[in-house]
Formats: structure tokens, C-alpha cells, sequence
């Protein structure tokens, strides 16, 4: 939910009218659309253009959404090694025709979209989480441990700027990834949601720390709104709000790239 809700004006600005009118009256053409549009863009990190991350050929999550103005979308993954989430991008249309892509970064470098997204700091950065065991030694374990720690993690979003609401966490994962004896020995992206579309992203990996292999934490937004992060109620991540259509070169950065002068 990100751009939904913001200013007609704003988003009419970004929307660009398409010189040729595309068919996009089933779900399934709509997806092929939007598989299509992002193939276009090579994400990569700054430093080493040939390093390519892979776009995960299906989404993670296909939503809709019957009360606002965003009529259908998805969010789909670049892969990095290991097949860990460096980047997400969640890409849908308004009732208005128009079409919108919000990248989020979840790199720990800076990367790039080619022209389209060139971020110019990292889109996470990871803590340890307090009191947390130390890594088990099979995945199985591992993973009953990553879903006890998102027990004590909680978000909110700063909806339309008004209020603050609790943001429901998704409970499957969007990926589980890492590799033993590398940097990242097991890890998982989750989403949360205040309808059905992600606010914020939550990264828990076990990542190499001073003593070994230890359970870290990421927050990374989804939405233009003001955001807050915290473990067992304590803040521990917030951004504030961000007009997120102005800057390219932000881990959080949201365009319109086609208007399809219908009212689906």
C-alpha cells in the first residue's frame, strides 16, 4: 500500500501515457504485463555491474484490493547468491489505468535498476537480536527458532499519516535462503500488511558476528508512510514519511511508468 493513497495530482504527474494501448483486461494478461516490465531492468550492485541479480521468474504474493483505488498487483524478488532477496519490487494498477513499480532495496550495498533505481546507500543494515540463541545446527531447527523470533517482532504504519496501526505479519515467508559457511548461514524475508498488500519488509538472518554465527534482524519499508520496528515492544527501526517518487537514488523509491487511460 504505498502510493495508493497519495495525491491524485501527484500520481497523474508520475503516471506516462504508453504511445500503444496493451490488452490487460484478464489477471493473467495483467500478470504477463507486469513479468514483462520488469524484465527489463538489470539489478545489479554499484560496484560490479556484471554480478547480476536473478528476477524470481512468479511472484510471492499476488494481491487485490476491493475498498482503495489499487486495483491489482504483485511483488516479485531479484535473487543474489544463494538465492538470498537483494532487492523486491511490488508493482500493481490503480483504477485509474496507471501502473506503479516501488523498489525496495534489501542489500547491504548500494545497487542499481540501470536508469530507472540507482541507490546510493545500502537498504538494510542488520543488528543482532537481543537474548536470541545461538543458531541451530539443522535448517528444521533453524527455522522453528526464525519463528519464535518473529513472535517478539512487531510494525506500524503511520496510516495516511493520521493514525498509527499495527501491521499483521504474514506468517509464510517469502524466501529461506543462505548457505552454511558463508556470511548468511540461514535466512527468511517476511512481510507485513495492513490490507493485503507488504508496509514492511523484516529480514532475519544468521549472519557471521564477532562470536560466530548469530541471529540478526533488518527492517526495510514498503510504503511512503511513516514506519516503526520494534522486538519484544521496545523501537528498534523507523523512517519517517518519504516522498518516495522524488529521489531514484534512495533504497525506497516508487515511479509511475504507464498509463493505460482506462478505468478497469
Amino acid at each position: 500500500m504505498n502510493l495508493a493513497l497519495v495525491s491524485p495530482l501527484i500520481m497523474c504527474l508520475l503516471a506516462q501515457a504508453a504511445p500503444d494501448r496493451v490488452a490487460l483486461d484478464t489477471p493473467s494478461e495483467r500478470l504477463a504485463y507486469m513479468k514483462e516490465s520488469l524484465a527489463k531492468h538489470d539489478v545489479h550492485p554499484n560496484d560490479d555491474p556484471s554480478t547480476t541479480y536473478r528476477l524470481q521468474a512468479e511472484p510471492v504474493l499476488r494481491f487485490t484490493n476491493t475498498l482503495g483505488p489499487l486495483f491489482d498487483g504483485a511483488n516479485f524478488l531479484w535473487l543474489g547468491a544463494n538465492d538470498r532477496p537483494e532487492a523486491a519490487v511490488q508493482i500493481y494498477q490503480r483504477r485509474d489505468g496507471s501502473w506503479y513499480q516501488e523498489f525496495s532495496s534489501l542489500a547491504t550495498v548500494p545497487i542499481s535498476a540501470g536508469q530507472t533505481w540507482q541507490t546510493t546507500q545500502p537498504g538494510v543494515e542488520f543488528h543482532p537480536i537481543p537474548g536470541a540463541p545461538r543458531p541451530a545446527d539443522t535448517p528444521e531447527q533453524r527455522f522453528r527458532q526464525i519463528r519464535e523470533l518473529t513472535d517478539g517482532m512487531t510494525a506500524t504504519v503511520h496510516y495516511q499519516q493520521k493514525s498509527w496501526h499495527p501491521l499483521r505479519l504474514l506468517t509464510k515467508p517469502f524466501a529461506r535462503y543462505g548457505k552454511p559457511g558463508t556470511d548468511v548461514v540461514d535466512g527468511a524475508l517476511f512481510a507485513y500488511v495492513l490490507t493485503t498488500d507488504p508496509d514492511v519488509y523484516l529480514m532475519i538472518e544468521a549472519r557471521t558476528g564477532n562470536d560466530g554465527p548469530e541471529w540478526q534482524f533488518a527492517f526495510a519499508p514498503a510504503s511512503v508512510y511513516p514506519l516503526k520496528g520494534s522486538w519484544k515492544g521496545k523501537e528498534v527501526w523507523s523512517v519517517p514519511y518519504r516522498e518516495a517518487w522524488t529521489d531514484r537514488h534512495a533504497p525506497f523509491y516508487a515511479w509511475g511508468f504507464y498509463h493505460q487511460s482506462r478505468t478497469p
